[in-house]
């Protein structure tokens, strides 16, 4: 019996044998499944897996895009991108991380950045939007992007990073502090003080918890690289550079027009990462550039502030007794067409141009249409002179003139017999208006259309208009006793100037032009813009003939205080009526105002081979062109000739003083005007200048040109 027994024991394996063959099997069975594993990530997940690899080890970096510069015609910045300090919030990490609080988080970019109820929501909203997970079906995650906060102030930035600055720091310590529990624990497990050990591990891992929690204080607070547009020098030329939206998106301006060349293009760089998905360094040769291209403009900054002075003066002058009063003006390079500067005022900082009332950012000087009034003049002789149907020294009756429909043409002088070219200078009304007659309808509209009124002066800056010329079937003889005077059409200034370009240059009409060439990100010329004319309007020969008339409108006639000593320009003034406004509607009054007027001057400096022409507007004033207007144009053509170095009458070196212009980066207030607008003592001598209908004895339909 004890024998069988014995022999049953024998015959099943030692315990310790069947624990060794449990724990080979399962080792097997483990090692097959991770062969199999193996086998299924190398071989049939190989790719999969890789690029797996591949993204955590190496990723793509995105550099944003920087508009390119804006520079003036001597290549000083007027327009640049720089770095901007912006805040974003990665809710993918911050979730991720199980020591953050989101929520007090927020809370806490509130307080820093004076977010409004509406940034909070917006942040909030954005811990619970999901987006779907590239290459799984169905499966979701959270965004990994949010804007908290664009274009931060310096305060806002030094008080962001201050805090995240000290949450670093905080965290910093207190890892330090555990690694010292650490070494301190195990200094005791030598020494067997074991309860003494666990004390100090107790306490590193005290200070874990805490390092983790100031490490999850700005979990997923990032700052993404951003530019921002500025414009060094203030309020300068604004009109003309325009501005863009907070995305670097052109608005207005140059930065509209030519916005696809100046927006850059995004590029991404290939790069090595750490474990915290931070870039370390690039892996590839990349010398594409981010940023768009570079645009010098026609425009020199220092005529452009000359231009903006003057017009700070005059308005400035006049603000007083006209509260309303606006002004603007065109310098235009006869020869090429080239814009040297354009300037309205009042104006604004594109640099917070929602700081400002939208009126001041419209540009009157391409968008607002007036009748020319007497600057017509000298066009409608041009075009007479053209066709062979006067001598400006034939004889004219300059006295009062009696149209077939009634309607009766006078001066508020009454001239008599003169010449042409007296009656020019002098800016009589009936001798225009005869000599309007003897050109006839078709040919007077014809000549309208060749200098270039009627239709875009092919500028291409955002918000020109084509101005008004009476369709040919409306060409009435109310016209025709309306056009030769400057009225009945409508046109933009640098219209005007483009058209007395052609009396400047020998009878071209030039297309304006602002862009003088474009840049590519490597500095290498791209673009150049060459001068373009448009057409002849009229001979070489009639263009001398009317400088040299224009010449004595200054010296003899309505200009005469252009007439300076320092150079010799030729001009002419005009003077419009504005439409009634609310104000006098609600006086009873219709169709044009007789207190508010336009007054122009445009001039030729120097007038015999003239380096530019000044085209200048003040509106809403009741002074003439030759009071507010030419004294304008005159003290631009002074500073501005003497800037380009131009020898003044006598041959002299010019004046230092006109010579001095702002600094690059510096707007200087102009100093106290040196000549007087309007004053009381006027010996009336520009009393021509008056808008002829206010003297009219015929009492025409008050709405016929409105």
């Amino acid at each position: 019996m004890a024998t069988n027994s014995a022999r049953r024991a024998g015959d099943s394996p030692p315990l310790a044998l069947k624990g060794l063959i449990i724990l080979f099997a399962t080792f097997s069975v483990l090692f097959l499944a991770l062969a199999a594993r193996l086998v299924d990530l190398q071989v049939f997940r190989h790719q999969e897996m890789l690029q797996v690899a591949v993204n955590q080890v190496y990723g793509m970096v995105r550099e944003e895009d920087r508009r390119g510069r804006i520079v003036d015609a001597r290549g000083r910045t007027l327009a640049v991108s720089v770095d901007a300090k912006s805040v974003a919030l990665d809710p993918k990490t911050l979730l991720r991380n199980p020591e953050a609080k989101p929520h007090r988080l927020i809370a806490r970019l509130r307080d820093l950045l004076s977010l409004s109820d509406k940034e909070t929501a917006r942040l909030e909203q954005a811990l619970d939007k999901r987006r779907p997970v590239a290459g799984r079906e169905g499966e979701e995650e959270p965004i990994s992007f949010v804007w908290v906060k664009r274009r931060l102030s310096r305060e806002e930035w030094e008080k962001l990073s201050t805090a995240m600055a000290e949450a670093k720091s905080e965290a910093s310590a207190a890892w330090k502090n555990r690694r010292q529990c650490l070494r301190k624990a195990s200094y005791l497990h030598q020494t067997g003080e074991r309860e003494e050990e666990d004390k100090a591990k107790e306490l590193a891992q005290g200070w874990k918890r805490a390092a983790q929690e100031w490490e999850g204080y700005f979990a997923g607070v990032f700052f993404p690289p951003e530019y921002a547009r500025t414009y060094p020098q203030g309020e300068l030329a604004s009109h003309i550079l325009g501005f863009g939206n907070i995305d670097g998106q052109g608005l207005e301006g140059v930065e509209k027009m030519l916005d696809p060349l100046l927006r850059g293009i995004p590029v991404e760089r290939l790069v090595a990462r750490d474990a915290r998905s931070r870039a370390l360094s690039s892996l590839t040769r990349d010398e594409r550039s981010s940023e768009g291209m570079q645009v010098k403009l026609t425009i020199d900054s220092a005529i452009q502030s000359i231009v903006e002075d003057e017009l700070f003066r005059v308005v400035a002058g006049l603000k007083t007794e006209y509260p309303a009063v606006v002004a603007h003006a065109v310098v235009m390079d006869p020869w090429t067409g080239d814009i040297l500067a354009l300037a309205n005022y009042p104006t604004f900082d594109a640099n917070h141009p929602g700081d400002f009332d939208p009126r001041n950012r419209r540009n009157d000087a391409v968008a607002a249409v007036q009748e020319p009034g007497s600057t017509f003049k000298p066009l409608l002789v041009a075009a007479s002179l053209e066709e062979g149907l006067a001598d400006l020294a034939d004889s004219w009756d300059c006295s009062t003139f009696q149209m077939e429909n009634g309607r009766v043409i006078k001066d508020i002088h009454p001239y008599g017999q003169m010449t042409l070219g007296l009656g020019l200078i002098k800016s009589s009304n009936p001798a225009m208006v005869r000599l309007g007659l003897r050109l006839g309808p078709q040919r007077m509209r014809e000549y309208v259309l060749r200098y270039g009124f009627g239709e875009k002066s092919g500028s291409l800056l955002p918000g020109e208009v084509r101005g008004r010329v009476t369709s040919a079937e409306n060409w009435s003889s109310f016209t025709m006793g309306s056009v030769p005077m400057g009225y009945e059409i409508n046109v933009t200034s640098i219209q005007m100037a483009s058209a007395y370009s052609a009396i400047a240059n020998g009878g071209l009409l030039p297309r304006p032009n602002f862009i003088k060439a474009v840049y590519d990100n490597q500095g290498a010329l791209a673009l150049e813009v060459g001068t373009k004319m448009r057409r002849r309007v009229i001979s070489e020969k009639t263009s001398r003939i009317m400088r040299e008339t224009l010449r004595k409108v200054v010296t003899e006639g309505t200009g005469r205080r252009a007439n300076i000593p320092e150079y010799a320009l030729g001009g002419k003034t005009g003077t419009a009526n504005m439409i009634v406004n609310a104000e006098e509607k609600k006086q009873g009054q219709s169709g044009y105002s007789k207190k508010r007027h336009t007054a122009n001057f445009v001039a030729l400096a120097p007038w015999d081979k003239p380096r530019m022409v000044i085209c200048v507007s003040v509106r809403d004033t009741g002074k003439f062109g030759g009071e507010a207007a030419s004294p304008v144009g005159a003290a631009i053509a002074r500073r501005a000739l003497s800037y380009l170095g131009l020898p003044t009458e006598d041959g002299s070196v010019p004046d230092s003083s006109y010579v001095e212009v702002p600094e690059v980066f510096e707007k200087i207030i102009a100093p106290p005007a040196e000549y007087t607008v309007g004053t009381e003592d006027d010996d009336n001598f520009l009393g021509e200048e008056v808008d002829p209908r206010i003297f009219e004895e015929w009492q025409e339909d008050p709405t016929a040109l409105g």
